[in-house]
């Protein structure tokens, strides 16, 4: 990509990034690579933005940084197995009843 140059870097949720693509669809014709990940975004989106939101604001009061947050919402595992998954570089942090729980209830 000539001339262009990364300014910042964010990490954001599946919910986020479809929002954001929609929005970018309706002012202006996509190149194919940004309908692929509109496509893509568009059949893995579970949850609402506001969703999302309100489950980052719970999972970061119990202590999870942001990086692991955004992989939660993103992949919304309901069992102590796909906990662990998400965590398989680390141990799965002690509170991983309540992040279940946090999950539950939107889902």
């Amino acid at each position: 990509m000539i001339g262009k140059k990364l300014l910042a870097e964010k990490y954001t949720t599946i919910a986020n990034a479809t929002e954001i693509m929609n929005a970018r669809a309706v002012i202006d014709e996509m190149s194919y690579e940004n309908g692929c990940a509109l496509d893509y975004l568009n059949k893995f989106s579970v949850l609402t933005k506001e969703e999302a939101e309100e489950l980052y604001e719970e999972l970061t009061s119990l202590g999870l940084d942001e990086k692991d947050v955004i992989k939660v919402i993103d992949i919304l595992p309901v069992d102590m197995e796909d906990l662990k998954a998400v965590f398989y570089k680390k141990d799965a942090p002690e509170n991983s009843e309540a992040i279940l729980d946090a999950i539950c209830k939107l889902i």
